[in-house]
């Protein structure tokens, strides 16, 4: 019976997906064994990269060998970062029997089988493979300190200098503890450099994960369980089938809540938490959002959210001019947080903004709420809203109330540079609104929106969507857009 099964998996989805349906149906029946999970596939699992000091500090080597070396000369030293994913593959919390990272030697200097002091230490600040470099981190965003924000050391090994050796790095604890949820994302961030003396032998080259053969790339093994062997978390679930479309989805829901209060007079809060909960977006661009010593609706939201969803919600809120309460704007997630940053505008307007990871993407998704008196105001603050938003990198996403309706000059000037989601829907017919409301207008019109960058190319609109809410709980519809990630 149960090879007939795999047979007929094998036919419908491949032996690929059979294979791995297999093995974790194995591991699930085995009482006393021990759940590995093995990340080395480049872009959704791991991502890396080079930074170089001196004349080279500003430059990104991403696609290039892994270099580690050490010199006293500021021009030759070489360092190595890496992140892996352990937050959409490991479960929060698990008990973690042991966590090895792997490097593949690619090439290396000194008398055959000379070996290097190589050193793992934590990353403390999130990175962007693609920008990173000894002076920058992520878009226009810098280092604490040159050459890498890093903590405790997380772990050490020889390095050889032959082709082909591996290099086993013991980083239990720190995926551990990133695990538990014990650092600002659960993303488990690394950096490698060469301990020992000052040496031109010191160089070494290591295969990076865009390296087409898998067992060359940098690979974090880690076993799942007690260290006496007792299982404790389901193994991961196997690969999808073939055919299944790549990438993953990301829900960004646009709602101006009104300060807290509906059309009624009363306190909307606990609507506005339940109708996220039953809409589960991944992303709430919050406007009116209000936060005072006495009254933290940013942190109610975001508790009683964790209360309904079981998950935990973080946000970045701003308040619009500045201050420290008042009425804001706030960016909430319930996916790990990269990064978070905020922005003035003229007239008393802001920006709030954090940076995501989804499908080995940074993606940076951004809050606001313009002028609500006059549209050449709100063309000012758009000019000013999109060259601060372009300092950070792509993948880029503005949700907000813009208080201006198609056809306006500042709607025009975000055009220039952004795509509206609803109209990217509308042209595949995958917007939805309810009865009697076809243009998707949120309150006397289309005023809010769910915009993303002209050179994100990483996403595409699969569907929008306009809620009936101004009635009942607030005097704007909530709008969601549904993004593919690839």
């Amino acid at each position: 019976m149960f090879e007939s099964v795999v047979t007929h998996l094998r036919r419908c989805f491949g032996n690929a997906f059979a294979a791995a349906l297999v093995t974790s149906l194995a591991v699930a029946t085995s009482v006393s064994a021990q759940t590995t999970v093995v990340l080395n596939q480049a872009g959704s699992q791991v991502t890396d990269t080079t930074i170089r000091s001196g004349s080279s500090s500003n430059t990104n080597f991403d696609g290039d060998p892994l270099i580690t070396r050490s010199s006293n000369d500021p021009e030759w030293i070489r360092r190595a970062i890496l992140k892996f994913d352990t937050d959409t593959f490991i479960p929060e919390g698990a008990q973690i029997a042991s966590a090895t990272l792997t490097l593949t030697v690619k090439s290396g200097l000194g008398s055959s089988g000379q070996m290097r002091p190589l050193q793992a230490w934590r990353v403390k600040s999130p990175f962007q493979e693609g920008d990173a470099t000894w002076m920058m981190r992520q878009g226009t965003t810098r280092w604490t300190t040159p050459g890498g924000d890093v903590g405790e050391v997380a772990g050490s090994a020889n390095a050889s200098n032959v082709a082909g050796a591996k290099v086993n790095i013991n980083v239990t604890a720190l995926v551990q503890n990133t695990s538990n949820g014990d650092f600002d994302s659960r993303y488990t961030r690394i950096l490698l450099a060469d301990m020992g003396a000052d040496a031109k032998e010191s160089y070494r080259e290591y295969y990076s994960s865009e390296e087409p053969t898998a067992s060359r790339r940098p690979t974090l093994t880690i076993v799942l369980g007690s260290a006496s062997g007792g299982a404790t978390t389901p193994p991961p679930p196997p690969p999808p089938p073939s055919g299944t479309p790549s990438g993953s989805t990301l829900k960004v829901l646009q709602w101006n809540i009104a300060q807290g209060y509906g059309p009624d007079g009363k306190s909307n809060i606990d609507r506005v938490v339940a109708f996220i909960a039953a809409k589960k977006p991944d992303v709430v661009s919050f406007n009116e959002i209000m936060l005072y010593s006495s009254r933290k609706d940013p942190q109610i939201i975001a508790d009683k959210l964790h209360a309904l969803t079981g998950q935990t919600w973080t946000y970045k809120w701003v308040q619009k001019s500045g201050s420290s309460s008042g009425e804001g704007e706030c960016v909430m997630t319930r996916l790990p947080i990269d990064g978070t940053d905020s922005f003035l505008l003229s007239a008393a307007r802001s920006v709030a903004m954090l940076t995501i990871n989804v499908n080995g993407r940074n993606i940076n998704v951004f809050s606001t709420h313009l002028d609500h008196q006059a549209s050449s105001t709100r063309l000012a603050q758009v000019r000013q809203l999109v060259p601060w938003a372009a300092t950070n990198a792509e993948q880029r996403i503005v949700a907000g109330d813009f208080n201006g309706w198609p056809g306006t000059p500042e709607i025009n000037e975000m055009l220039k540079s952004y795509k509206d989601g609803w109209l990217i829907a509308k042209s595949k017919g995958v917007d939805v609104s309810y009865a009697g409301n076809p243009d998707g207008n949120t309150r006397n019109t289309r005023i809010d929106y769910v915009w993303y960058s002209e050179n994100a190319s990483y996403l595409s609109v699969t569907r929008a969507e306009v809620f009936y809410t101004k009635g009942s709980i607030s005097d704007h519809n909530a709008i969601m857009t549904t993004f593919q990630v690839r």
